[in-house]
């Protein structure tokens, strides 16, 4: 098979993981109207999901070098599989439900970082991460308008048994991942993964990319929810989000076309600066229209930056252990987002979570251009 194949393959098992975060406002929405759960309960339980993948991928990006990862990911979509269909029966406010989101994102987190550590020892890596954020974001305007538009024909169960599909889909293809040895460049860095992470290089980058998920998942939460707040009806709430992922498609594969001619940072500042351009046209929206617009301004800026962050990661070290422990670092980040958007979105207060996001993006173009001019310092 050749690398491309590879490449969507990997594509396809990372999407998978992170399919709960992809539709997240989706499956608030659902948690809310058919479990009677709480904004703030429903954000929360995303939270614990988000948090369990975060633990389970650190603990792996710290031995990424000699795990096996085809078998972590047999084990982690099999654990994820169980735990999502128990989600579909105790969807609620209550421990068994609580616990099972917990199960789920451990073993999700697991499949997702060893899928994303399988990228950094092909080549043309860059070319890899832009295939997996293309098909992740395809996925993701698929479930956004099919978990609104259908809720009522899904309902809680028929949302977490569709997960539980995806997740032996993904256990199809797991043998396709590398175990233990795998092609590696002879030039790639030597050594511990702690004495790599904790270099300022890979410490600004991963921080940057904890902050960037931060950032997005905190207004994603809610962007379902404000919608529904400005009188917007189901089917344009499931068509604006819908087609805001899929303009997110171009600008994922921009850096499979262009690859890093343009270098790292310059197109960061763009795609993050569009990102705080929509975040502004939402803060202001009061019909359907500027709904529309700020929603695709952020579907683009998540889409394009995404595959730039995670070069810079991969390039670090081509064994994996920076992409690793920066996509569960991000992970975190992606939880800590609908737990800090969730403090203030209190009494409703939507356009407070889109303000949150704007400083987190700030945030994360300085520590991003830390850890590029690092790079560029010690070649």
């Amino acid at each position: 098979m050749g690398t491309n194949g590879k490449f969507l393959i990997f594509s396809t098992i990372a999407t998978v993981a992170l399919v709960p975060l992809l539709v997240l406002p989706a499956m608030v929405g659902v948690l809310v109207d058919y479990a009677q759960m709480s904004d703030s309960l429903a954000g929360w339980s995303a939270s614990v999901h988000s948090f369990a993948g975060a633990v389970i991928g650190l603990f792996f990006s710290l031995k990424i070098h000699r795990t096996n990862l085809r078998q972590v990911a047999l084990f982690g979509l099999s654990a994820a599989f169980v735990a999502d269909v128990i989600s579909g029966f105790t969807a609620g406010a209550s421990v068994p439900f609580f616990a099972a989101r917990m199960a789920a994102g451990f073993g999700l987190g697991a499949a997702y970082v060893v899928s994303l550590a399988a990228f950094a020892r092909y080549e043309g890596f860059e070319r890899g991460f832009g295939i997996f954020v293309t098909l992740q974001f395809i996925v993701s305007g698929l479930g956004l308008y099919v978990i609104p538009v259908y809720s009522d024909v899904l309902g809680v169960q028929g949302m977490f048994f569709l997960f539980a599909g995806l997740d032996l889909l993904a256990l199809c293809l797991f043998r396709f991942l590398p175990g233990v040895h795998s092609q590696t460049n002879p030039d790639e860095t030597t050594g511990g993964e702690l004495k790599i992470l904790v270099t300022f290089v890979a410490l600004a980058g991963i921080v940057g990319f904890a902050l960037f998920e931060a950032a997005n998942n905190a207004q994603f939460t809610y962007i379902e929810r404000f919608a529904v707040d400005i009188g917007l009806t189901e089917h344009q709430i499931g068509i604006s989000l819908l087609i805001a992922s899929l303009v997110g498609i171009p600008g994922a594969f921009c850096i499979v076309i262009v690859g890093q001619r343009f270098g790292i940072m310059p197109p960061l500042v763009l795609g993050i600066g569009v990102a705080v351009v929509g975040l502004s046209i939402l803060i202001n929206a009061t019909s359907y229209t500027t709904y529309f617009v700020g929603s695709c301004f952020m579907g683009f800026s998540w889409a394009f930056c995404l595959p730039f962050i995670e070069t810079l990661l991969a390039s670090i070290d081509r064994k994996g252990s920076v992409i690793a422990a920066g996509s569960s670092l991000a992970t975190l980040g992606g939880a800590m987002g609908p737990g800090l958007a969730a403090l203030v979105v209190t009494g409703g207060n939507y356009k407070a979570v889109f303000i949150l996001s704007i400083g987190l993006f700030l945030v994360t173009i300085v520590a991003l251009f830390l850890s590029n001019r690092a790079i560029r310092i010690s070649q």
